[in-house]
């Protein structure tokens, strides 16, 4: 028997609680604690007048609530007299008498969220052979830290807005306890695969004077006195690891000036972007394969218990091996399917394949497609010509069930006189980008990377309805508050 006096801090309000967590004073160790029945903290002056009266009678009276302590201990209590433990737990019953009584009213007036300190006594539980824990926490007092929260203002059937306005408190809810845990886990299984499999870890910088996907998407700011932006990909320093580390990889914040409302579009989000050496394009697309493989198998796997208790109807999608098709056997896909673009017209080569389409492409085949060879005209500066496919690049976009695109790569140029051609189509002053010009000039080889937008991967995993519900604090068109709001 473990005869520890403990105290819990909660945050909740229910009558009865099925399940908490119990800190105790003297034990390292958490015990998750069943059924507790809370009762109201009472002072001496409201304690019962019966027990008042045997106090007042013992010569010791300090002694004696000792003794009453000691009751929780039955090698203690087997030590004592007959005579004494009678007496011992009749005085044990005056003085709960009161609390009892008031158990009812102070059940009543807890609300949700309302901190409560609780003291007690943890004991072994005569039970645990069928609930399968160890001890039981029976609580002797408790008192309210504060004040009563007043009405808890979201809850799980709140709509999205109200969530999003009340961020900071959703996060008490099962859901978006679900989420910070999936959301950790999901960051450890990527870089267990990069340790893994010897990648390095840089942290590139977020202020910029350069460009990656085009000067449109770029939101500029001051930076003492002279222009300067956020980044929208770390692929350009990463590829300056490269020669040195082989494999590189980095997990940073990317941001993109992109009003697009939609359900899977955000304006600050992690970017999840590796670069390796010596590889040629299908290599690429095997390493990109074999981490999303990978984590997701392994996700399932790990976090299915924790899924079931707040989703119990989810059901884990079998990742199967993926399915690859170049970009123009992707548009001739869509038209063999009748499948209209936005202008309600058949899809040409030289049509881009929205959001919309991309879902329809991978839940028609049933399985994640790697979508290569895109237009040179459709793709940055910097990406490989492929000689296999005239006109296209050595490029790839990963289309996952549920979300679409959640991966863009492609192997980059070795040839200064492309770069420079692709500077000019898409009017990139050549200066500011004298660093990674000289990579092709030290040492350059067949290397290539991609960057997996990581809330993606995970509104996938979890089948979430919007990319906001996979975000701690979404950052979108029209949504950045100062004001003290998420």
């Amino acid at each position: 028997m473990q005869k520890t006096t403990t105290f819990i801090t909660l945050y909740a309000g229910y009558k009865l609680l099925k399940c908490v967590y119990v800190r105790s004073n003297t034990d390292k160790m958490e015990e998750k604690l069943t059924d507790l029945k809370i009762s109201e903290e009472k002072s001496a002056e409201d304690q019962n007048e019966d027990f008042q009266k045997e106090l007042d009678k013992s010569e010791n009276p300090e002694a004696l609530l000792e003794s009453l302590k000691l009751l929780s201990d039955p090698e203690a209590t087997k030590k004592m007299g007959k005579k004494e433990l009678r007496y011992l737990q009749k005085l044990e019953k005056l003085r709960t008498k009161k609390k009892i009584s008031a158990t009812n009213e102070a059940e009543k007036n807890f609300t949700f969220s309302t901190s409560l300190e609780i003291f007690g006594t943890v004991r072994e539980n005569i039970n645990k052979e069928k609930d399968g824990f160890q001890v039981e926490f029976h609580i002797e007092s408790l008192r309210v830290c504060g004040d009563m929260a007043p009405s808890f203002p979201v809850a799980q059937s709140s709509d999205a807005f109200t969530k999003l306005e009340n961020g900071h408190l959703y996060l008490r809810l099962p859901e978006r306890r679900l989420y910070l845990k999936a959301r950790s886990h999901l960051m450890r299984l990527i870089r267990d695969f990069y340790y893994t499999n010897e990648y390095t870890e840089v942290a590139p910088p977020t202020l910029v004077q350069s460009q990656v996907e085009g000067g449109s998407t770029l939101f500029t700011l001051d930076y003492y006195g002279s222009p300067a932006y956020l980044t929208q990909s770390s692929q350009l320093y990463l590829e300056t690891a490269v020669p040195v580390a082989m494999k590189a990889f980095c997990s940073v914040q990317s941001y993109r000036a992109e009003k697009s409302n939609t359900r899977r579009h955000l304006s600050e989000y992690v970017h999840v972007e590796a670069e390796l050496a010596d590889v040629e394009f299908k290599d690429l697309l095997d390493s990109i394969e074999g981490l999303v493989t990978y984590v997701a198998s392994k996700f399932y796997k790990d976090m299915a218990h924790d899924i079931k208790e707040v989703y119990p109807d989810f059901k884990a999608p079998e990742i199967s091996k993926f399915i690859r098709m170049t970009y123009k056997e992707g548009i001739e896909f869509l038209r063999e399917q009748k499948y209209l673009n936005e202008d309600k017209k058949m899809f040409e080569v030289g049509d881009d394949i929205p959001d919309a389409a991309e879902r329809f492409m991978v839940d028609s085949k049933g399985a994640p497609i790697l979508l290569t060879n895109f237009l040179i005209e459709h793709k940055p500066f910097y990406m490989k010509r492929s000689k296999e496919h005239a006109g296209t690049t050595e490029s790839c976009d990963l289309l996952f069930p549920g979300v679409g695109e959640i991966v863009g790569g492609s192997m980059r140029t070795e040839s200064s006189e492309n770069l420079v051609e692709g500077f000019v189509r898409e009017n990139i002053p050549q200066d500011p980008y004298y660093w990674y010009i000289d990579m092709l000039k030290y040492g350059p080889s067949s290397h290539g990377g991609y960057g997996l937008g990581f809330e993606r991967l995970l509104m996938a995993l979890m089948k979430y309805d919007s990319i906001n519900m996979a975000t701690l604090y979404p950052r979108f068109v029209n949504r950045c508050f100062d004001d003290g709001r998420n």
